[in-house]
């Protein structure tokens, strides 16, 4: 029995331009399904009830005084819900400022700082926070947004609730 007969059959069976036809498309697979298959967990989450601090800094008043208590906040790029204010107070925003070769913590004028406590569900792994599909760390910046307001915020603390 020869290898390949006067067809071009593979062992009389299947056609060789049919068989590589079909080790692509095996292997095409192959390298998808380990590309985008599912991946294993990094480590154990448990969600838990959190209290976020969180800094909004340099803005005006209409920014400043329609982050209120009660309502809720966002992730400004996926839309996820992060959690809801439960405090905001507002002071007035300080900048260095430079005078006669020296700095100074002065006020900026018609700009604000404001201090929200955000409740959240936080889900806590060996290596990292995550509210909604966000990853938080004291001192990262997140894009905000709810139905009155979009900004940025610094995050301060994270506090979990037992």
């Amino acid at each position: 029995m020869k290898i390949i007969d006067k067809k071009g059959r593979l062992f009389g069976l299947i056609n060789i331009v049919d068989l590589l036809v079909i080790i692509l498309i095996l292997a095409l697979v192959a390298v998808g399904v380990k590309r985008f298959g599912t991946k294993a967990a990094v480590g154990e989450a448990s969600t838990k009830k959190g209290v976020i601090t969180a800094e909004v800094k340099d803005v005006r008043d209409v920014t400043a005084n329609n982050i209120k208590v009660g309502d809720k906040i966002f992730d400004y790029d996926k839309g996820t819900y992060l959690g809801k204010i439960v405090a905001a107070e507002v002071e007035p925003y300080k900048d260095k400022t430079e005078y006669q070769g020296k700095f100074y913590n002065s006020e900026v004028p018609g700009k604000y700082r404001v201090i929200m406590t955000i409740d959240a569900d936080v889900k806590e792994t060996e290596d990292f926070y995550q509210v909604g599909t966000e990853q938080i760390r004291i001192g990262a910046e997140m894009r905000i947004k709810n139905k009155n307001i979009t900004t940025f915020m610094t995050i301060l603390g994270i506090e979990l609730k037992n």
